[in-house]
């Protein structure tokens, strides 16, 4: 087997509380390199066109990458595969925490989950064995809890992951959790675990993971390190975006929340925080410990939180009250809720209550008014467990709007049933195309184009050149994706495709090239877009909200300008002709017989 890899995944059977491991040809990792990648593959192969998400027939998957258990910088995430309850789609969402270490300890390059365990349970992996365990008594409980549960009963030093009562309840917006505050958030892949029953996972493994040359390994993540001059946090984000008129506010109404200067910004953060934190082996140490000083909130312990919860819980509610914005990310971590797509469906149903489309009749007396945090911390909870109003809410701003009617649909702010994440893309034109065309929905870590339009000077309110510069950004992080390693320190210490080249053959014993990564990604983003389309997806789906693109900004440096159709259709269209698609988006028989698809063997269990 190549260096790096174990070359098997150990697929479990919940139904009949069986396991076996599954063998991956050395052509299927060459090719597809692992997380990412991977994981296109074993969905072709395994997940059947029109799958209920959660029914029996989806699979969920767990999934490694060549440089995980490594020193390598950023190597502590783990990768979720599965068909995603809010789109209907593809969905791959990451987390970091020690279950990729101990998945590969073990001797796995990742697990693959199938059907639907009687009752709720608990599966526990050591080395070769898998026990099976009862977890009704965790059913309700948050993952706070479950993870606890977890380590006293199972074993301290293990990996887990868990959902909480989100999950439970089937939230097309329920996370999964790892080391207690870091979670795979985005697409429902909580909601997947809950319909197969199983409460959490654990992972312990005592093998070693091989190198084929460790003394370069170590000397690259050497110099590496030292490009690091200072530590970095999420939170410094906000002040960026104010100033650029992209920080979501009023559900996407305005571009910049100038009383969140000071109060829920970096400097704010700051202010409570009491520790840093790192992810599991990784040296960057950009997470940070925070505790409310006074207060109704008074001691309540976080770790974060992070730009995208102080936006979408913060900004795009208006609220500037930091101590409130904690405890709501608390509870969305223990009830295990992704904030993104919490805080813009409670922003979307705080612009229908303002415009009389909802009522208090409506919301069993809650006063959805912009800024009162009393009535979103509340409203969580009820999200969670769908009860009352909060039923309507945890449906999602695609379902919410199609309920509501009333043109709500124009400001629903979503892709696919994917809520928008924190960057308003009228103020940066890039963050439209890449929205409408990521296929997991509206997503900022699939390309992040602030880092072109806000930090490196390039024209926000331009098409020019769009659609190759979001491609490029793509496939950078595909290839992290595949790998699997974080973003952040991979953007900290500027890392291309050449370094992570270098970093893969290190290890694996390979002579990949930046450009043969490149081909990788062209061979992975193409095979989820067949995926997609499987799936019944089409260009048609390949859209974003008329307020985003038929509507102006009131505020900052975009005030005035429109995106308009004409303009995104431009984009969208340059985008598929670059990817080797047709006008429609689907990929030409050409561009499929490049990639030769279909003489490599298939992955079967």
């Amino acid at each position: 087997m190549l260096n790096g890899y174990k070359g098997k995944l150990l697929h479990i059977d919940l139904s009949k509380e069986s396991y076996k491991t599954v063998n991956i040809p050395k052509e299927i990792l060459k090719k597809y390199i692992g997380g990412r990648g991977l994981g296109a593959k074993l969905y072709w192969d395994l997940i059947p066109p029109g799958a209920d998400p959660l029914g029996q027939d989806n699979i969920f998957m767990i999934l490694t990458g060549p440089l995980s258990g490594t020193m390598a910088p950023g190597a502590g995430k783990h990768l979720i595969v599965t068909k995603s309850p809010a789109t209907g789609g593809w969905l791959d969402s990451y987390s970091s925490g020690k279950i990729a270490s101990e998945l590969k300890f073990a001797g796995y390059d990742g697990l693959i989950i199938t059907h639907k365990a009687r009752y709720p349970i608990n599966v526990f992996i050591n080395e070769d064995k898998v026990e099976f365990s009862d977890a009704r008594h965790l059913w309700g409980k948050g993952s706070f809890e479950t993870e606890t549960f977890i380590r006293e009963n199972f074993n301290p030093e293990c990996g887990a992951l868990s959902i909480g009562p989100a999950g439970e309840n089937l939230l097309p917006f329920a996370c999964v959790g790892s080391d207690y505050f870091r979670k795979a958030g985005r697409g429902g892949a909580g909601a997947v675990m809950g319909s197969k029953n199983l409460k959490s996972i654990a992972v312990k493994g005592t093998s070693g993971i091989s190198c084929a040359n460790m003394r370069a390994l170590h000397h690259l993540v050497l110099n590496h390190q030292k490009r690091i001059r200072q530590r970095h946090m999420t939170p410094m984000t906000l002040t960026l975006t104010n100033a650029a008129g992209m920080l979501p506010t009023r559900n996407f109404t305005q571009g910049q929340f100038k009383k969140g200067i000071g109060t829920i910004d970096k400097d704010a953060v700051i202010d409570v925080k009491i520790a840093d934190r790192a992810c599991y082996a990784c040296f960057a140490g950009c997470a940070n410990i925070t505790q409310v000083k006074e207060g109704i909130f008074k001691d309540l312990l976080l770790e974060g939180p992070e730009y995208e919860t102080l936006a979408m819980l913060g900004a795009n509610l208006e609220i500037n009250y930091l101590p409130a914005i904690m405890k709501a990310n608390y509870l969305c971590d223990d009830l295990g809720m992704d904030t993104i797509s919490a805080g813009v469906a409670i922003g979307f149903a705080m612009e229908c209550y303002e415009r009389g489309i909802l009522t208090q009749e409506n919301t069993g007396g809650l006063e959805l008014k912009f800024g009162n945090y009393g009535a979103v911390i509340e409203l969580l909870e009820l999200m969670a467990y769908r009860r009352d109003f909060g039923a309507f809410c945890a449906q999602g701003v695609k379902e919410m709007a199609r309920v509501l009617g009333q043109n709500t649909e124009d400001f629903a702010m979503h892709s696919k049933g994917l809520e928008f994440p924190a960057y308003d893309p009228r103020a940066g034109w890039g963050s439209a195309i890449t929205y409408s065309v990521t296929p997991r929905g509206a997503c900022h870590r699939r390309a992040w184009p602030p880092s072109v339009e806000v930090l490196g000077g390039l024209n926000p309110f331009s098409i020019e050149g769009k659609a190759e510069r979001v491609i490029n950004l793509m496939n950078h992080r595909c290839i992290m994706h595949s790998l699997i390693v974080c973003d952040m320190p991979g953007s900290i210490i500027r890392l291309g495709m050449e370094d992570w080249a270098q970093y893969l053959n290190v290890v694996v014993g390979s002579s990949y090239t930046g450009d043969d990564l490149n081909r990788s990604t062209e061979i992975i983003e193409t095979l989820i877009r067949r995926i997609n389309i499987r799936e019944g997806f089409s260009s048609k789906d390949d859209i974003l909200p008329k307020r985003t693109l038929e509507q102006n900004l009131p505020d900052g440096p975009g005030a005035g300008k429109v995106i308009g159709m004409e303009n995104f259709f431009k984009m969208r269209s340059n985008y598929y002709l670059c990817r080797g698609w047709d006008s429609e988006g689907v990929p030409t028989q050409e561009t499929i017989t490049k990639y030769k698809y279909n003489i490599e063997p298939s992955i079967e269990i």
